[in-house]
C-alpha cells in the first residue's frame, strides 16, 4: 500500500475492475470505486457491508484478478486515486469508472477530489445513486458524466417511497446522460410502479428506464414471474417510450 499523502479520505468497501451488470452499459468493462456506508437498508440490499463501519477495504492489485490488498479505513483520497490508476495501468481497456456504493454521493467532497483526476486519465465518471440527495447531486454534476438513478419502491425495500425526492432529482439531471432504474419483484403492484414511473413521466419522459427484476440475496427478495413481468413492462411502455427489462447479469456472469 503506498503511504498516505492526505488527511483528506473516506471510508471504502472495495476498489475493482470487472464488467458492470446492470442498466444501460451492462457488459461494459468498469473501474469500481465502492464507497461505505448508506443512507438506507432496502430489503434486497447485495452489499450487507455498506451498512457496517470497516475497518479496512479491500484494493485489487491487478485488473481482473482478483488478489486484493487490505487497506484501513479511511482510505486517503490520494490513495484511492492511486489504486484506481494502478488498475488501470495493469492492461484492460476499461470504458469508465463507477463511483457506487453504498450511496456515494453520502462523499460529495471525494467525488469532487477524485472525479477530475480520473477524467484526465481518459475515462468518463459514472455515478450509481439511490436518487435522492438533490443537495449532494448538485454539487458534484459537474465532475460527472453518467447517472444510473434508482427509484425504489416500499413493495421491494421494505422502506416508503420518496417520490417527491426522486423528482427533484431527476429535475437536476434532466438534460443529462441518465437512465433510472426501477427494481421490480412479485408483490409490486401496478399501482405502485405508476407512481414511479410517473415520477419520470412528469419531470423528464425521454429518460431511459431499467425494470430490472430483483435477485433473491439471503433468502429475500421474489422477482415477478415471467408473465407478471411482461405486464410490467406493458404498463411502463404505455407511459414512456424507452423501457426494457435488465437482469443483473454480473450475477449470472460470476463478476464481483
Amino acid at each position: 500500500m503506498p503511504q498516505a499523502s492526505d488527511a483528506r479520505s473516506s471510508d471504502l468497501i472495495e476498489v475493482f475492475s470487472a464488467l458492470q451488470g446492470e442498466g444501460l452499459v451492462v457488459g461494459l468493462r468498469q473501474l469500481f470505486i465502492r464507497f461505505g456506508h448508506c443512507d438506507i437498508k432496502c430489503a434486497y440490499c447485495d452489499t450487507p457491508l455498506c451498512h457496517v463501519d470497516l475497518p479496512r477495504a479491500r484494493i485489487e492489485v491487478e485488473a481482473g484478478q482478483r488478489v486484493f490488498e487490505s487497506w484501513r479505513n479511511p482510505v486517503p483520497w490520494d490513495d484511492v486515486f492511486f489504486a484506481a490508476q494502478r488498475l488501470l495501468d495493469s492492461g484492460p481497456r476499461h470504458a469508465s469508472v463507477s463511483l457506487t456504493g453504498g450511496e456515494p454521493l453520502l462523499h460529495s467532497d471525494a467525488i469532487l477530489a477524485l472525479a477530475p483526476r480520473l477524467r484526465e486519465l481518459g475515462l468518463p465518471i459514472y455515478l450509481e445513486t439511490n436518487g435522492h440527495l438533490s443537495e449532494a447531486m448538485a454539487k458534484v454534476l459537474p465532475v460527472v458524466d453518467q447517472v444510473a438513478m434508482d427509484i425504489k419502491t416500499p413493495a421491494t425495500t421494505g422502506f416508503p417511497a420518496r417520490f417527491e425526492d426522486n423528482r427533484a432529482f431527476l429535475a437536476l439531471l434532466a438534460d443529462r446522460d441518465v437512465f433510472v432504474k426501477i427494481v421490480v419483484g412479485e408483490g409490486m403492484s401496478d399501482d405502485e410502479l405508476g407512481a414511479a414511473l410517473d415520477v419520470v413521466a412528469d419531470v423528464a419522459s425521454q429518460t431511459p428506464v431499467i425494470l430490472q427484476p430483483v435477485t433473491p440475496h439471503r433468502g429475500v427478495g421474489i422477482p415477478p414471474t415471467p408473465l407478471r413481468l411482461l405486464e410490467m413492462h406493458a404498463l411502463a411502455a404505455s407511459r414512456l417510450p424507452h423501457v426494457r427489462v435488465i437482469p443483473q447479469t454480473h450475477k449470472m456472469t460470476g463478476q464481483l
